[in-house]
């Protein structure tokens, strides 16, 4: 796990090593172990290492012994022994243990096709100094990030954004991100919220060269045809992969431990480590609340499950008012992201990296497996369209009493634009009231553009597929990245294992909902392991008491933000309509959008930081 830079130049100058410098300081956080850098007169790479394999070898930059390919790679490759394996086979000879060099020789034999025999995360460049190639890859469901810029003949990349601003590159914010950040609480890929500066999307390649640079897809998310498996063997296959995963995950040379909260997807995952080397040496990670009620605190379930499978539990515990810290800690963010979990799971990553240098995590569990309440509407959606049309009217009506909010009230579904429109946080018509014309009288009310990556809704699977490519990569494996990487610590996912994560996308929606209970298969795996009320316990999530914080009259941060003539001289808001909300915000105003001032808190903030590192948006 590391940190990577680089910078290239297609016309043939010598790449400016003055800001790779720079950028390779600005990632120190996520390598403190080790850095390096590789000298190819066009072209320039950084690394920064957080030792975690092969501690002795493993050094990067990492050439071929001929010289022709150099890699710089952050992430890793669970089944690069296997790999490995078969490339000695076929007469390959290794120098070192790590997985950085079986994926140099696996690129070296196979070229771009390598990516696709990859089971791991990963954000990586490879330079081919006899095709004067930089190739760049992201993992298929981008759990590692990747930015990238490119200004004339001179391309810069770097595993954060704000490595690219310290080297220079993006003087200035992007209309088109502010607004998806202000309406999602993210900024969707490809987009940032710097203008030029760009995110290499899950599942992607770039090849650049001096004839330009070129996208190519090389995974997608299979749908496998052919018979509904049964929920007997469906169990008892996702049992064996969900095991496998986590044992590949486990592999490490240093410690590793468990981020354990009151769900059945952490728990799983620690009981599995339990079964593979022992309930006394797993160590287990929670973070809870002082003076909060247990509709927000979850740690006495955490302590539950710890007592249970007889983990070695350790309990941060952060007071109530915790965001009253987070102008203390914004620079953890190295782009804006509206989720309140920030901080605290900052707080803990920089917790257990006292015991541990690796932490594995239940992410992506909810978006494979139906885990949200909101796919619930998708599943009704599903059922919805295969009546016939008499029939149809009546059941969609039914389907809305049943639930809430904006995704129940649009069944049936037309296409992905209107499952997008219903996530929004905040509507268009809602943004266009505050911000100032002068700078977003482009935007118009109406789905975004990226919403057109994906096809009809016509399924859960649909649903499902459009969040592992949206809310899931582009928030909350942002939000771990960034999070545990700014503390040293590598956070793992196993259920976003590559066999995982093709296994669930062919499970038919009967698998995944059944009686209105969402992960309904996933749950039937963890019975094997963990008492039922941890099972069957209705999903609750990782919940900050974020709201009064936002609404407190003594939130002198937030009031002096709205009232910053610096902030407001952007030109971002409309000035008078945001002090008018933020009056009746703080007044008890129910109607004034909280979570809209959160996410304005964090831009501000996230701006005033750059600010105090020398970099002017």
């Amino acid at each position: 796990m590391c940190g990577i830079c680089g910078i290239y130049s297609a016309a043939g100058e010598a790449a400016d090593r003055a800001a790779l410098g720079r950028m390779r300081a600005a990632l120190a956080h996520r390598g403190p172990d080790d850095d390096g850098e590789y000298d190819g007169g066009a072209v320039a790479l950084g690394f920064r290492r957080l030792s975690i394999l092969d501690l002795a070898g493993g050094r990067q930059p990492m050439s071929t012994p001929d010289g022709r390919l150099t890699v710089v790679f952050n992430g890793e490759i669970y089944n690069h022994l296997e790999l490995r394996r078969g490339l000695e086979a076929a007469g390959t000879v290794f120098r070192t243990r790590s997985d950085t060099e079986t994926l140099l020789h696996l690129f070296a034999r196979h070229g771009v096709g390598a990516f696709e025999r990859l089971n791991g995360m990963f954000a990586l460049a490879v330079w081919d100094r006899e095709r004067s190639e930089l190739v760049l890859a992201r993992d298929p469901v981008g759990v590692k990030p990747l930015y990238y810029f490119q200004e004339g003949p001179v391309f810069a990349f770097a595993s954060e954004l704000r490595a690219l601003l310290a080297g220079g590159f993006g003087r200035e914010l992007d209309c088109a991100g502010v607004v998806d950040y202000l309406a999602y609480a993210k900024v969707h890929a490809p987009l940032t919220v710097v203008r030029g500066a760009l995110k290499v999307r899950p599942a992607h390649l770039l090849r650049v060269s001096p004839w330009g640079v070129h996208e190519e897809c090389y995974w997608r998310l299979p749908r496998k045809p052919g018979p509904v498996p049964r929920l007997r063997e469906a169990v008892g296959t996702l049992d064996r992969l969900v095991s496998d995963a986590v044992r590949g995950n486990m592999l490490s040379d240093v410690p590793v431990g468990v981020f354990l909260s009151g769900g059945v997807d952490s728990a799983l995952v620690a009981a599995l480590m339990a079964r593979h080397v022992g309930a006394g040496q797993v160590r287990t990670f929670s973070v809870g609340f002082s003076g909060a009620g247990r509709g927000v605190d979850e740690s006495s379930w955490s302590r539950e499950v710890a007592r249970r499978l007889g983990t070695d539990h350790q309990e941060l515990r952060l007071p109530a008012d915790v965001l009253s810290r987070l102008d203390e800690s914004i620079s953890l963010l190295d782009e804006p992201i509206g989720d309140s979990a920030i901080l605290p799971t900052y707080l803990l990553a920089r917790f257990a990296r006292q015991s541990v240098k690796v932490v594995l995590t239940g992410e992506g569990a909810d978006e494979l497996f139906a885990g949200y309440d909101r796919y619930k509407a998708a599943w009704l959606n599903e059922g919805v369209k295969r009546l016939p049309a008499w029939a149809a009217a009546g059941a969609a009506q039914v389907a809305r009493r049943l639930g809430s909010g904006r995704l129940f009230s649009r069944i049936p579904f037309t296409d992905a634009a209107a499952w997008a429109e219903a996530l929004a946080h905040a509507s268009s018509a809602e943004l266009l009231g505050l911000l100032d014309p002068s700078w977003f009288g482009h935007v118009r009310p109406g789905p975004p553009a990226w919403a057109a990556r994906f096809s009809g809704m016509d399924s859960l699977n649909d649903a499902l597929e459009f969040d592992l490519g949206t809310v899931l990569c582009d928030a909350l494996l942002m939000k771990a990245d960034k999070s545990t990487m700014r503390a040293g610590l590598e956070a793992r996912v196993p259920f976003l294992d590559k066999p995982v994560v093709e296994f669930a996308a062919g499970l038919p929606s009967s698998h995944k909902i059944r009686a209105f209970k969402g992960k309904y298969i996933l749950r039937l795996v963890a019975a094997k392991y963990l008492p039922r009320g941890v099972v069957w316990r209705r999903k609750h999530g990782f919940i900050v008491p974020w709201e009064s914080w936002v609404r407190s009259p003594k939130n002198a941060l937030l009031a002096d933000l709205v009232r910053d003539p610096g902030f407001l001289s952007r030109g971002i808001f409309n000035a008078a309509e945001l002090k008018d909300r933020h009056e009746r915000l703080v007044r008890g105003d129910r109607a004034v959008d909280a979570g809209l001032f959160f996410r304005i808190a964090i831009l501000g903030l996230w701006l005033d930081s750059l600010k105090k590192e020398g970099v002017a948006l």
